[in-house]
């Protein structure tokens, strides 16, 4: 009998938790009594964590872990991830916008050759300005993985026990397991799915949360930024050296050279040293993502679990 792990981060979802608990089980139950509700904490300030103790108590199949503070969503999920034992693993997120109903399609499409599928959201994408975002971020994300993303790609997705096994062996404490999973490869597929309406409150992901996550993915698996800083750099140098000549072609035609005036001096000094500062903090944002991965923090820390043995 196949074993079924899903994986969800939990944040502020006091409200929503009773109801996402008992649409998983009937969805799971159709497929196998195997399986496991991983909850994972991170750390909300709400009830969430007393609710995710309750449920566990009467079922046993429930896992929680609770994270000593706000990690995140990727350390939330990666604390999941490391305490699944499920031959298949589901990851979605806990607000019922992801339907538990839709698990048994997907797990139908993991069959043969293939390693994951993902979902494609229909429906509800919310405001214009989070569809906006998104649509952005995963032009970059696309780009990053050299893979066609598709639009409207979701969080909720199923995949096997051996893809991962194969992400857990990426270490880096930073760790974005969007475009992680697209890295790794593996043989993959996409399904549509129907995106509900959000059970209550409103997203946290923000578009400056979504922009600062773009930007850490181009930093994390591209070279995109210095080699863009090397080709502005560049294109500054030959213009200035074009400059310089025409410079040295007008003394020599001539007899003088124009003095260009305190404007031009001032933007040419303001824009060497807007283009400095700027390389500055890319070289900045490397070093510092080495010096974190040299002082191997862990990804979260755990202060409570509840029906788990592993350590």
């Amino acid at each position: 009998m196949t074993y079924i792990s899903v994986v969800i981060p939990v944040y502020e979802a006091e409200n929503c938790l009773h109801e996402l608990y008992g649409r998983l089980r009937e969805s799971l139950e159709t497929i196998s009594n195997d399986f496991e509700i991983i909850l994972v904490e991170d750390g909300g300030g709400d009830r969430s964590w007393h609710v995710i103790v309750e449920m566990a108590k009467l079922d046993k199949r429930v896992k929680g872990i609770k994270l000593s503070r706000n990690f995140g969503q990727h350390p939330a999920i990666s604390a999941g991830f490391e305490q699944s034992v499920g031959d298949f693993i589901v990851l979605m997120d806990c607000d019922l916008q992801d339907r538990p109903e839709d698990i048994p399609i997907l797990i139908e499409h993991l069959q043969g050759d293939i390693d994951i599928v993902y979902t494609i959201k229909k429906g509800d994408l919310g405001t214009r300005p989070t569809r906006l975002s998104s649509r952005l971020y995963h032009y970059i994300f696309s780009k990053i993985v050299k893979v066609k993303v598709p639009e409207n790609i979701g969080t909720f997705r199923v995949f096997t026990r051996k893809f991962l096994e194969a992400v857990l062996q990426y270490k880096e404490r930073n760790i974005l397991f969007g475009p992680l999973m697209f890295y790794v490869g593996f043989n993959s597929t996409c399904i549509v799915v129907n995106h509900d309406t959000r059970n209550s409150g409103g997203s946290t992901y923000s578009f400056k949360k979504r922009l600062a996550l773009a930007i850490n993915s181009l930093i994390s698996y591209t070279d995109i930024p210095h080699r863009l800083l090397m080709y502005v750099g560049l294109t500054v140098f030959t213009l200035s050296t074009i400059y310089a000549l025409l410079l040295i072609l007008e003394y020599f035609i001539f007899g003088r050279i124009l003095v260009a005036g305190l404007t031009l001096v001032l933007l040419v000094v303001t824009m060497s040293m807007g283009l400095t500062m700027f390389s500055l903090g890319i070289i900045g944002s490397y070093v510092f993502r080495v010096y974190q991965e040299i002082l191997q923090r862990p990804r979260y820390l755990v202060s409570q679990t509840i029906n788990l043995t592993q350590s």
